[in-house]
């Protein structure tokens, strides 16, 4: 068992022949010059029925990964439901190289690029060759266990834009009585149970978002932690993943807007 690591009492962890001790003196080394700057938040996806994480050669594979799942694009993390606190919102125009020219991504734009058209026959936003996706980015925080919670963004683009328009709509509604007072709610006071379902149209079939309102946040701690993510969205301070083609599996012409 050498290589293990092993629980000894209620709250002294071994591993292997190192005491719990030695690990303590030496937390967080290793990382004194990781700053912010240095990290990024990861995006959460949807995986559709051709997505590459369903596919034993791919690269991009993930064991038990199944259509209609939410994963984390960093830890590779599979969920059917989670819970999620909206603490910002953010609307940004990525460019991309068409799939059927290689795909990839091109840049990411705080506003719709100068010289973008719409093809009539597609409703693709285009920039020159390559393709401009309106996309939507929630930046949430993720229920991990009892209290915890790590930050995540949630990308929503095609026809999830309708299900991000919607969450809007209602968060923006919200009001609570305070010392007299109604005011507007801060949106990470409410906790939402993200899942997805299965849409479709004559052309095809595919899984989008789904979000029910599970109630209101009830620790400090937690609302100090969704406080500070909602801050530094506001402030421009945090970093997100690069953006990955949410809809892998997916063509486009089949997918509503």
């Amino acid at each position: 068992m050498s290589d293990k690591m092993v629980k000894k009492s209620n709250s002294e962890l071994s591993i292997g022949n190192i005491n719990a001790d030695l690990i303590v003196k030496n937390a967080g080394k290793g990382l004194q010059n990781v700053s912010n700057d240095d990290i990024t938040i990861p995006r959460l996806a949807i995986i559709q029925s051709g997505s590459p994480q369903r596919k034993k050669k791919d690269e991009k594979y993930i064991e038990g990964a199944e259509e209609g799942m939410i994963f984390n694009t960093v830890t590779n993390e599979v969920y059917e439901k989670i819970e999620v606190i909206p603490c910002g919102y953010r609307k940004t125009y990525v460019e991309w190289v068409p799939r059927d020219k290689g795909g990839g991504l091109v840049e990411v734009h705080d506003s719709k690029p100068e010289g973008t058209t719409t093809d009539p026959k597609t409703r693709k936003s285009m920039l020159g060759e390559n393709q401009i996706v309106d996309t939507a980015e929630h930046f949430v925080l993720v229920k991990t266990g009892k209290d915890q919670y790590s930050p995540a963004v949630l990308t929503m683009t095609s026809s999830n834009l309708s299900v991000s328009r919607k969450w809007n709509t209602l968060l923006k509604m919200k009001r609570i009585n305070v010392k007299g007072q109604t005011v507007e709610a801060p949106s990470f006071l409410f906790k939402f149970a993200l899942s997805t379902v299965e849409a479709e149209n004559d052309l095809g079939n595919w899984h989008k978002y789904k979000l029910e309102e599970v109630g209101m946040i009830e620790s400090k701690d937690t609302f100090a932690e969704a406080e500070t993510l909602a801050d530094s969205v506001t402030q421009g301070k945090v970093k997100a993943s690069e953006p990955i083609d949410a809809d892998t599996g997916t063509d486009d012409t089949k997918t509503p807007f």
